[in-house]
């Protein structure tokens, strides 16, 4: 029997996780364990600040130790200056937070066209299990806002893929442009969409678009270049005041976690079994030459 969309099961699925997220909220859940601490050391007292003496620490930003931009917490702030107190705007943040699911749901809707809504909804609430979304719901912070920008990037390239319409370009690159500006890391994303557009449409085509997005990048380097508020290489706090680090802390650790987060994402190809028998007889046969001719240099 063909289910309806959002059907009254999901509703109240929907209404549950909801619950679970304020709840989580009232009592302080972290856990990813790093948000609350970067709300407390850090955020709290930059939106707080932005609002009290904007000026100041707009240009002295790269002295509270914070690698992720200042653009979401100015925005956070503004609340402030409209009357909210903190705790209201971190209500303010994690309803804003929940707008992920929303467009995500909306993703998988272009990709699987061919099942059923009601199914597509409730895989796109699983992120409300996410103990990273949950933590940096309830905990503002930058990186959040930035992936919602980036998910909506993908929603206007999946539409570009769909309709071939340039107008999608300029919308893939906007999208992409906030999120980059709210949490710098996905500029590196900029190439790659590019490059696609570029199979699609002449350069000509993409001139004013390529126009736009230097324009638009011009702002960061000169608060970063020029200015001197260079924030990209400060350190990131600890959990109490004894701790800190840096970007040159434990490079091992970093090899160990990012390996393993490469190594998860491979995971489905690797486990596919035209790969596994390729790779394996790429291993033997590799192993046979090897032991071949060093057979033949021992004899020689």
């Amino acid at each position: 029997m063909q289910l309806k969309v959002f059907s009254r099961n999901n509703i109240f699925f929907l209404l549950f996780l909801y619950l679970t997220l304020i709840i989580g909220f009232i009592y302080g859940e972290n856990l990813n364990h790093g948000a609350y601490s970067d709300w407390v050391k850090v955020n709290r007292d930059l939106i707080k600040d932005f609002s009290n003496n904007f000026t100041y620490t707009f240009l002295n930003y790269d002295s509270y130790g914070h690698r992720h931009s200042p653009i979401y917490l100015i925005l956070l702030s503004l609340f402030l200056d409209l009357g909210f107190d903190i705790g209201q705007v971190r209500f303010i943040h994690l309803h804003l937070s929940i707008s992920l699911i929303v467009i995500f749901y909306q993703c998988l809707r272009l990709i699987f066209t061919n099942i059923n809504n009601n199914y597509l909804f409730l895989l796109s609430l699983i992120i409300f299990l996410s103990p990273t979304f949950r933590s940096l719901a309830i905990w503002p912070d930058s990186r959040l806002p930035g992936l919602i920008f980036f998910v909506l990037t993908i929603y206007f390239f999946l539409r570009f893929k769909i309709t071939n319409n340039l107008r999608y370009t300029w919308y893939t690159c906007g999208s992409l442009l906030i999120s980059s500006y709210i949490s710098p890391n996905f500029s590196v994303f900029f190439p790659y969409f590019f490059f696609l557009f570029l199979k699609k449409f002449k350069l000509i085509k993409l001139n004013l678009l390529m126009i736009f997005n230097f324009l638009a990048s011009l702002p960061i380097f000169y608060y970063i270049f020029i200015l001197d508020v260079n924030f990209m290489t400060g350190g990131t706090p600890g959990f109490n005041n004894s701790e800190g680090i840096s970007m040159s802390f434990n490079f091992s650790n970093k090899i160990m976690i990012i390996s393993s987060i490469i190594f998860f994402h491979l995971s489905p190809v690797l486990i596919i079994s035209n790969f596994h028998k390729s790779f394996s007889s790429f291993l033997i046969n590799r192993s046979i030459i090897l032991t071949l001719k060093k057979i033949v240099s021992n004899k020689a």
